[in-house]
């Protein structure tokens, strides 16, 4: 690959570990997102455990994805986490017909291009490492 490629995949793995990591550290309000798994069926007391379970997965893969350490495990990681995420909490076809319908289809539709960002991620051989693993190489296939 180019040197341009190394550094836009390296961009990209950046700007997509900002959305999980804002996530993680409660910058966004997850309190809607605890009510839509209890909605689901959840048993309160476990709530506590799966939102810390959560988060504490989008840390530390955000982190991973965004300094280079094992970005593409980083990637799948991240992307097996959304995948029931965005099902659980963004079924706009159970708001079909009410005011929260189009948010819904906007907000899965928007984690579906999340998805393909971390699919690309995690196909893409030779990225660059924010913190290279030796001395001798910053790349990895």
């Amino acid at each position: 690959m180019e040197q341009l490629t190394y550094y836009t995949i390296l961009i990209s793995r950046v700007l997509m570990a900002a959305v999980f990591l804002l996530n993680g550290f409660g910058i966004i309000d997850q309190g809607m997102a605890s009510r839509e798994l209890a909605g689901e069926g959840v048993p309160a007391g476990l709530l506590p455990m799966l939102m810390l379970a959560g988060r504490t997965l989008e840390i530390v893969a955000g982190l991973a994805l965004a300094l280079g350490v094992y970005p593409r495990l980083a990637a799948m990681g991240l992307f097996l986490f959304l995948v029931p995420a965005t099902f659980v909490s963004h079924s706009f076809w159970l708001a079909a017909g009410s005011p929260s319908f189009q948010g819904q289809l906007i907000n899965f539709f928007k984690n579906a291009g999340i998805w393909g960002g971390l699919l690309f991620i995690a196909a893409a051989a030779g990225q660059l490492f924010i913190l290279p693993r030796n001395l001798v190489s910053t790349r990895v296939s």
